[in-house]
């Protein structure tokens, strides 16, 4: 009776053991670095006192991130935000502007299989748009910092290889546009892109 009742603590240790063991190299396994690149499609929301003949336009970035576990990371990325044309609401002034865009998120991934997730992403983004008119008028870009936020999907081809597809907001401004220097309206610009994300 002794010996079964050491055999089984035994059996009981090494299980639990096993399961530490194996939940340790899980977890080792759903964490780490990751790297992408993105392309896609912008759209930029008319900014008040102008008028948009283009709001579209092809986009690139990059990104790079750590995984902390299978529900959380964190991000930091570049992205163009795309170019438009427009003009002044009078019809006086005619410009072209792009933005560049910077930022950090942070991600939190809903997994629904072993290959492909659902994720949300909230952070800061810093956009810089800048614009050429003519005539030279007061309209002029400028920066702004502004909470960014996004949603998507991302499908694991490998366990080092994904693609992934998001829409993301971003928070911009321009300068000067009511004839005022330094006066500034605020915009929105949507990317949808699809990325190529590589696990390392």
């Amino acid at each position: 009776m002794k010996a079964n009742r050491i055999s089984v603590t035994t059996i009981a240790r090494t299980a639990g053991l096993c399961g530490i063991l194996i939940g340790g190299a899980a977890l080792a396994d759903e964490s780490g670095f990751y790297a992408g690149v993105t392309a896609g499609r912008s759209n930029t929301s008319t900014p008040p006192n102008m008028v948009l003949s283009k709001s579209t336009d092809t986009v690139y970035g990059l990104l790079g991130g750590y995984q902390f576990n299978k529900y959380w990371g964190a991000e930091a990325f570049y992205t163009e935000g795309g170019s438009f044309t427009g003009q002044n609401l009078a019809g006086s002034v005619a410009g072209s502007g792009k933005a560049d865009i910077w930022g950090v998120d942070a991600v939190g991934t809903l997994p629904l299989s072993d290959s492909f997730s659902l994720y949300g992403k909230l952070g800061l983004a810093n956009v810089n748009t800048s614009i050429s008119t003519v005539p030279a008028s007061t309209l002029a870009g400028a920066t702004r910092t502004a909470v960014t936020y996004g949603l998507g999907g991302q499908y694991n081809v490998t366990p080092s290889f994904g693609l992934r597809l998001g829409w993301d907001r971003y928070g911009a401004e321009t300068s000067g546009a009511t004839g005022v220097i330094g006066s500034k309206d605020h915009y929105n610009i949507n990317t949808y892109t699809l990325a190529a994300v590589f696990k390392f």
